[in-house]
């Protein structure tokens, strides 16, 4: 069995190219637990917003009710004495949502822009995680996150407007 010289150089050309896309692969890859956790510090919230009558942060002595847009007073320390034993929503966003509530594709509002996300805010959550479960406009149900709970949802819907307010 004879080969060419450019049959010799397709293959050559074709496990270069194979080779090189390994080696990048494993490189980006490589993000380091500190690397982690400087992204993970540098884009921790600054602030809180409580949907009306859901539990808030532990430290919260005032909190902006989503529901009417009125300030609340009351401690919400006792609140926040409820567990919440799902993942961390900040985990959901950055597993399942990121790639569209970062960009805005297919109309996601965008994290962090407040004017995009009021309309939504207005619905109030109860809207809100009805729409996440069961899929609205190009936004299929649970947002891909099918193993997701709906309190887990709700969490990260909450982590997005903590996010954008």
């Amino acid at each position: 069995m004879t080969f060419s010289i450019a049959t010799y150089m397709k293959c050559s050309f074709a496990l270069g190219a194979i080779c090189f896309t390994l080696g990048m692969a494993s490189q980006a890859s490589a993000t380091t637990t500190k690397q982690l956790d400087e992204i993970a510090q540098r884009i921790e919230p600054v602030g809180v917003v409580c949907i009306e009558g859901q539990v808030c942060g532990a430290d919260q002595t005032k909190a902006i009710t989503v529901a009417d847009n009125k300030t609340s007073t009351s401690s919400l320390k006792a609140e926040a004495e409820a567990a919440y034993s799902g993942r961390a929503p900040q985990n959901i966003y950055n597993r399942y949502c990121i790639a569209c509530h970062a960009s805005g594709a297919a109309g996601a509002p965008r994290l962090g822009n407040a004017k995009e996300w009021q309309p939504h805010i207005a619905k109030g959550m109860d809207t809100m995680l009805k729409n996440v479960i069961h899929g609205i406009g190009a936004m299929p149900p649970k947002g891909i996150c099918s193993d997701c709970t709906d309190e887990e949802l709700k969490h990260t819907i909450q982590y997005m407007i903590n996010q954008s307010q």
